[in-house]
């Protein structure tokens, strides 16, 4: 049974095996009751991930609140080579829109960053560390994947001032990058945002959202402090 149990939760050679099935009774006892609790911190831990929220998931009260959710972490962050988009169509005259992030084609996350800061190509917003059941709820909360698709991106945490904290650090990777005469991925972190599920609402043009929907994102960018 001991065996049994320490196959499943880790696999043990052969001469593990012949000591403990060879060990006086009282020691197999100790060493299946070891094994059940291995097994036990196993299953408690979950995969974690990163989540980049740019519109109403920056506040916290509508993670907290609204979608009853903990982050682990949370920081402000600036996506480069992303825009900003109103192009999730909702409902006229009472939420005519909701905000997506979509890349700008023919430019990578992190690359001529001088360029991208010049063009004002990024977006600010808040980066999250969810549990694997936050991050699912997330993601069914917000409609994907009929609404929104998931899109893997790379953004930079910053520690907000209000001012310009986050195009500061755009400008240290850029001079990261200037001297190792190569694109520095040292502070950007792997992460899922959302963008917009269907092809013509990317295509499309934006939908001016509601003054209330934007208040929401006005709120979560002073929360975090983000570039203003």
């Amino acid at each position: 049974l001991t065996f049994v149990v320490l196959i499943i939760c880790d696999p043990v050679d052969t001469e593990t095996y012949q000591m403990m099935v060879m060990s006086p009774p009282k020691y197999q006892l100790l060493m299946l009751l070891a094994a059940l609790r291995y097994c036990k911190c196993l299953s408690q831990q979950s995969q974690t991930y990163n989540y980049f929220a740019y519109g109403s998931n920056m506040a916290s009260s509508t993670m907290t609140n609204l979608r009853n959710i903990s982050p682990l972490a949370s920081s402000a962050a600036v996506l480069p080579a992303h825009a900003l988009r109103f192009n999730i169509p909702g409902v006229p005259l009472v939420e005519p829109s909701s905000a997506s992030v979509e890349p700008i084609d023919g430019m990578d996350d992190i690359m001529d960053i001088g360029a991208i800061i010049e063009r004002g190509e990024l977006v600010h917003g808040v980066l999250y560390k969810l549990t694997e059941e936050d991050f699912s709820s997330v993601c069914s909360t917000e409609g994907v994947p009929f609404a929104y698709s998931l899109h893997r991106c790379r953004p930079i945490p910053y520690t907000g001032d209000g001012k310009r904290a986050g195009e500061e650090s755009l400008h240290k990777l850029d001079d990261l990058s200037m001297a190792s005469n190569e694109c520095s991925n040292e502070f950007a972190v792997s992460a899922f945002t959302l963008r917009a599920a269907r092809k013509n609402w990317r295509e499309g043009k934006d939908i001016p959202p509601s003054q209330s929907y934007l208040n929401v994102l006005i709120r979560g960018a002073k929360e975090f402090a983000l570039d203003g």
